[in-house]
């Protein structure tokens, strides 16, 4: 009984041995598997693929979208390996950038870290709301049409909180002119509030204290930018030409702003003539001994701190050399002077 007894237990020993083999060999399978997988790209080639994440979507779902566009090569083994690095709490949804030489470890990283794609729209200083709205239209951010009716909308002006009592009856001059950024699906209103956010930071304690110790409101200062803006496309000139403007409005002096004559004029054709000068409209410079009623345009940052930091100058005219430049004059008769010799050919 004892010789059967041991015979049983040296089969049962080399039963167990083979287990143990067979296990380690299966691990061993499967670890090499894995060591593969994770060192695999679908391709040689660094080609570009951006792809949407729908919200909601889980690590089956992104695996299949990947291997669909050629990011990884098994959705299947890709899945198992979002779980194994219990990846699924950090999966985000939006618009991502991937290569197709990228090893899986990398295309996590990117769906873990990377920023989302985004799209720019680049909107020049100096520019009238429809034309604001032309830019947005040409980005892609919905309609220059709808850009414009929010832009003149009670009731979207009063959602911005812009804490003006009244609020104005257009956003004109509010709308910052800078570069924003936005995912795929951005519009008109993502972009609006996205230019009164800029303005609600550039009109912070500092800007607002400097205003107010040059006796002019946040949206008088603007006003005046937008002016300053029109007239001249040198920057070195915007804090001399804010100069002259302050002169003339602490001597009573209307503005006379070739730009604040256009902004009123209907089909504006490219030339003022001298009934146009003389025609009253409330933007009208050259009729109003003040600042127009609203902004003519959107300042840039650098003409609203022209206005709140002026060269301090004596002159009290300029005219344009016809060269992107001013002469400025402290006297009428050296003014007159300048305009015969820059604008009449001196005649």
């Amino acid at each position: 009984m004892a010789g059967k007894g041991g015979g049983v237990l040296r089969v049962l020993g080399w039963l167990v041995l083979i287990a143990v083999i067979a296990f380690g060999a299966t691990m061993w399978w499967g670890w090499a598997q894995v060591e593969s997988f994770i060192a695999e790209v679908p391709s040689g080639e660094h080609e570009e693929r951006i792809l949407e994440i729908p919200r909601g979507s889980g690590p089956q779902t992104i695996s299949t979208l990947l291997a669909n566009e050629g990011v990884i090569t098994d959705s299947e083994k890709f899945a198992l390996f979002l779980r194994w690095k219990k990846a699924a709490p950090g999966l985000r949804a939006g618009e991502f950038r991937f290569w197709t030489d990228q090893t899986p470890e990398q295309v996590l990283d990117v769906l873990l870290n990377a920023a989302e794609v985004t799209y720019s729209v680049t909107i020049a200083p100096g520019l009238r709301i429809e034309e604001m709205g032309a830019k947005a239209e040409e980005a892609g951010r919905g309609s220059a049409e709808r850009y414009t009716q929010l832009a003149r909308d009670a009731a979207f002006i009063e959602s911005l909180g812009l804490g003006m009592d009244p609020p104005p009856e257009h956003l004109e001059g509010l709308l910052v002119p800078e570069t924003y950024s936005f995912g795929r699906d951005a519009d008109e209103e993502d972009l609006l509030r996205a230019q009164i956010a800029r303005y609600k930071e550039i009109w912070n304690a500092e800007r607002r204290a400097t205003a107010e110790a040059i006796g002019m409101t946040p949206y008088e200062v603007t006003t005046l930018a937008s002016v300053v803006e029109k007239e001249t496309g040198a920057a070195q000139e915007r804090p001399l030409i804010a100069g002259v403007f302050h002169n003339r409005l602490r001597r009573g002096m209307k503005l006379e702003s070739d730009p604040t004559i256009i902004y009123g004029l209907v089909n504006y054709d490219g030339n003022i003539r001298r009934s146009d000068i003389r025609r009253p409209h409330p933007w009208n410079t050259y009729v109003i001994p003040a600042l127009p009623p609203t902004p003519i345009a959107g300042p840039g940052v650098e003409a609203i701190d022209a206005v709140l930091n002026p060269t301090e100058t004596k002159a009290i005219f300029f005219v344009s050399r016809n060269d992107g430049t001013h002469h400025f004059s402290e006297t009428y008769a050296e003014h007159a002077r300048m305009v015969r010799k820059y604008q009449r050919g001196g005649r």
